[in-house]
């Protein structure tokens, strides 16, 4: 009886063994439905990434000017004569260096300092902002707005007083 136990045994594994080399690969339903997940999955995560590019191009523009009216801030308490010049030179220093903005001199009267930007080549009509600093005070004030369209109306404006 053990024998025919064992016999038995044996024979049900080597079943087993034959099965499991048939079963080892996917099938195409199984391959198909993976891939329309993926299609799926790729169809919806594409655009939000996309829309994240284009959010950290405007983070960009959006510290560069906040580093400008830093520098511009610290100019004036070493001579507020030079710091009107000082924010025109390094309007147009960040406007050669930069790709995704244009930076543009608000025209404020000292010691308040105002930079407006808007976006340029992938963010054109996409990103304004307008910002100023209050030099005395050192108070600084950056409104920016993303979507599509925008403009520099559509920003509200920035207080440092």
């Amino acid at each position: 009886m053990t024998t025919l136990n064992s016999r038995l045994q044996l024979a049900l594994l080597n079943r087993k063994k034959g099965r499991n080399l048939i079963e080892k690969g996917f099938t195409l339903v199984e391959l198909m439905i993976v891939i329309v997940i993926v299609g799926i999955l790729s169809a919806v995560a594409l655009p939000n990434f996309l829309s994240q590019t284009a959010k950290a191009k405007a983070t960009e523009c959006t510290s560069k000017v906040g580093a400008i009216l830093s520098q511009v801030a610290a100019e004036h308490q070493l001579d507020p004569d030079d710091a009107a010049v000082f924010l025109t030179n390094e309007v147009g220093a960040a406007n050669a260096d930069s790709e995704n903005c244009t930076f543009i001199d608000a025209g404020l009267i000292a010691p308040a300092y105002g930079v407006n930007v808007t976006g340029a080549d992938q963010l054109l009509n996409k990103y304004a902002a307008k910002s100023c600093v209050d030099a005395d005070s050192g108070k600084r004030d950056i409104k920016s707005k993303t979507g599509d369209p925008v403009t520099l109306g559509d920003v509200a404006a920035a207080v440092c007083a």
